[in-house]
């Protein structure tokens, strides 16, 4: 006999455990898809994190952009200008320092041997010329073309191998002007022979046999002799140095400091070009990038780059500033003589 009572308890149990049973296994769905959501999750942000870690494979070809444009060449940590030597540093090259480079690179030159000639009276021989020929102006230039330190025009530029060249550079100016000088010395044996032929032409001294009778040629001796017993009393050793008088080295700092400072200035703005040659490839790359983290690395490389290309003009700006200051020092020198002048004739 069936138990009504039995069968509707019974009903209910399975009832119950049926819909635990349902219950327990929604939630080990839920469980399995939280557990899916999150490894989703996982991977979506590790994905993320190495789009946005480490270097794009491009910048390597940034950095080392063919045809003179690789970065280490263009933004070199040293100034790699050939002019920064003169203008920045404690060791900036003077032109008596390159007079002193000169004269010791020459004084073993056998004309002076067979002259009498040690090298430190050289020096003094060599700097005594170039206070006569230039007053220590780089741009010196005469009305018969001679040009720069030494006065040397361009035919006899030409014999020397160093036309045109010497216009930029004042150590070739130097380097002619002393192997001239010492070929007249070899030529005719002593040093107010070599100096007259300097000025006049060997010719000149071969058709006179000895200094030509011309007021300027003879003068020209005179001076340049009074400036090496001048220099001879002050001139110790082949490196000496501080041994331009003042009004010379306001003239000798302010020619170096202002013809580096043209040539720095000429140099940087091919850098400036090739800085921008560099900005226009990367900014002309941005639309090529394949993600978010390319657009990001090769945004930033771009910012780089204008702040390399900032520290070059900021470099032009201290240029400026060292010519402008070597141009006060010669007004100032300008105006001292003026004032002395002035004195003298009250």
């Amino acid at each position: 006999m069936i138990d009504g009572k039995s069968t509707v308890l019974h009903t209910e149990e399975v009832t119950r455990e049926t819909a635990l049973r349902e219950e327990l296994e929604t939630n080990s769905a839920k469980r399995d898809e939280i557990s899916r959501l999150h490894d989703e999750q996982i991977a979506a942000l590790d994905a993320t994190l190495a789009l946005l870690t480490g270097a794009a494979p491009f910048i390597g070809d940034l950095e080392d952009m063919p045809g003179g444009l690789a970065a280490s060449e263009i933004y070199a940590i040293e100034d790699n200008n050939p002019y920064a030597g003169r203008l920045f540093g404690d060791a900036r090259v003077t032109i008596e320092e390159m007079i002193i480079e000169t004269a010791r690179r020459y004084g073993g030159h056998p004309a002076l041997a067979r002259a009498g000639i040690n090298p430190v009276e050289f020096r003094c021989w060599f700097q005594g010329l170039i206070k006569q020929e230039s007053g220590f102006s780089i741009g010196a230039r005469s009305p018969a073309a001679a040009f720069g330190l030494t006065q040397i025009i361009p035919g006899t530029a030409e014999y020397l191998g160093i036309y045109p060249a010497y216009y930029d550079d004042p150590q070739l100016q130097l380097d002619g002007g002393a192997r001239y000088l010492l070929e007249q010395l070899d030529r005719f044996g002593s040093m107010p022979l070599a100096l007259a032929a300097y000025n006049a032409g060997p010719g000149a001294v071969i058709e006179y046999g000895g200094i030509p009778p011309y007021a300027e040629t003879q003068d020209y001796v005179v001076r340049v002799t009074a400036n090496y017993n001048s220099y001879a009393a002050r001139i110790e050793g082949v490196d000496t140095v501080g041994t331009l008088d003042p009004a010379d080295m306001v003239i000798a700092e302010s020619s170096n400091i202002a013809d580096a400072g043209l040539h720095y200035g000429m140099q940087s703005n091919q850098t400036l070009t090739a800085s921008m040659t560099r900005l226009k490839e990367i900014i002309a790359r941005i639309p090529t990038t394949a993600s978010t983290k390319e657009a990001m690395d090769l945004n930033t490389y771009a910012r780089a780059e204008v702040t390399r290309i900032a520290y070059v003009l900021q470099r032009l700006a201290a240029v400026r500033v060292k010519v402008e200051q070597a141009r006060n020092a010669l007004l100032l020198q300008a105006y001292a003589e003026d004032e002395l002048f002035l004195v003298v004739k009250d």
